[in-house]
């Protein structure tokens, strides 16, 4: 398929898609710390992702083909950046939760060149994410099981407590 205009460097480039692996309310600090997302690549954003010049990856897991769009937190004189903007489908500001892979987001996305140890390529800067349909993270620490709507709910106020003095 041919783009019959690429996109310029800097200019905003627009992607909604699924989401994985969403660091944009706190950022992953497993490695250099960066805000990131990762936006399943389809049918519907491939040229954009495309016409960009961006990397699409595949990794064989359920993410299929996917971009990863990132923000260094700390600036090459290492002056400290500011997150991405995180709005909800209404654009109001966003809370805070984290948000699970699956959440459709929009995501704002500024492509750069960059040169590095011999090396060059275009990324893509981390601008703002716009939540459209919300799927909340739970780590699941204590909880095995998922929330069944309508089953089965003890009362807790009736049991007795052991052991108590």
């Amino acid at each position: 398929m041919t783009i019959e205009k690429e996109i310029e460097m800097n200019d905003p480039v627009y992607i909604t898609g699924k989401c994985h692996y969403a660091s944009i309310t706190e950022p992953n600090t497993k490695f250099e710390p960066v805000w990131s997302i990762q936006v399943e690549v389809d049918d519907n954003n491939r040229s954009v992702v495309e016409a960009a010049g961006l990397t699409i990856a595949n990794k064989g897991d359920d993410r299929g083909d996917f971009v990863t769009i990132k923000r260094k937190v700390e600036r090459k004189d290492g002056t400290q950046r500011q997150g991405p903007i995180v709005k909800d489908s209404q654009n109001n500001s966003w809370d805070g939760k984290l948000i699970a892979n699956g959440s459709l987001v929009n995501v704002k996305a500024i492509p750069f060149e960059w040169n590095y140890a011999g090396k060059s390529g275009i990324s893509a800067d981390l601008a703002a994410v716009q939540v459209v349909d919300f799927i909340e993270y739970t780590s699941g620490a204590g909880n095995d099981f998922a929330v069944v709507e309508g089953g089965y709910v003890t009362d807790s106020s009736s049991e007795e407590i052991p052991f108590a003095s």
